[in-house]
């Protein structure tokens, strides 16, 4: 009889696992439940002033795009020097007005050795920033500063070697006067067009313009 009991109490035990288990299978195989992605992530984890280096410099894809020069561009183009570099769009409320003002402060603070850095904005909203649109934008900030109109289907080709991530937010009461959520991280890449430095949005133009004459001495 406790044989017995002992039986019963074993099972009041595993049943509810039992179930819970097969209900599980069932909702997989349904797909009522979707296994977490892992993502990996290939950016160095960031210093104290928010720099990720990569050593070595990481390979990453050349790319062209209309420029606000009137011309096409290729980053091929800059072999040679420093290339610092943002995405966003004219449009941007927040974010892009932000890495423009620390770009102008830290052509400010690298002084004559500002020659040897490219400044680039590249619009991840192409369908309205055209090259002209971009010229008169960047005008605000620095004469020097170069931006690019980039659209889908050149900037989905460069999105993995930059991590780009950008969306559109649509305005349904006005269809033209979207917003655009888009990385905010700044990016160097080194004299031989290989990525070398992702800058955090928060980190101080004068630890960019320190970090960059080290790559520039180096």
């Amino acid at each position: 009889m406790k044989k017995t009991n002992n039986n019963i109490v074993i099972l009041v035990v595993l049943l509810p696992l039992v179930l819970a288990i097969i209900a599980m299978v069932i909702l997989m195989l349904s797909g009522q439940i979707v296994e977490p992605q892992t993502t990996i992530t290939t950016t160095p984890a960031p210093n104290s002033d928010g720099v990720s280096i990569y050593n070595p410099s990481r390979e990453i894809q050349d790319f062209a795009m209309p420029a606000s020069t009137g011309a096409m561009l290729n980053l091929s183009d800059l072999r040679g020097k420093l290339v610092l570099l943002s995405f966003g769009y004219t449009r941007c409320p927040d974010v892009c007005p932000v890495n423009m003002l620390d770009f102008s402060q830290v052509k400010r603070f690298l002084g004559d050795n500002a020659d040897e850095l490219v400044f680039v904005f590249i619009s991840v909203d192409g369908e309205r920033d055209t090259p002209d649109l971009l010229r008169d934008y960047l005008l605000r900030y620095d004469s020097d500063f170069i931006g690019l109109s980039g659209t889908d289907e050149t900037l989905i080709l460069i999105q993995e070697d930059y991590g780009l991530y950008y969306a559109r937010i649509e305005n349904p009461r006005a269809p033209n006067d979207y917003m655009v959520d888009h990385t905010a991280s700044r990016f160097l890449v080194d004299r031989e067009g290989r990525l070398s430095r992702v800058y955090s949005f928060t980190t101080d133009p004068r630890a960019m313009a320190r970090d960059i004459l080290g790559q520039l001495d180096g």
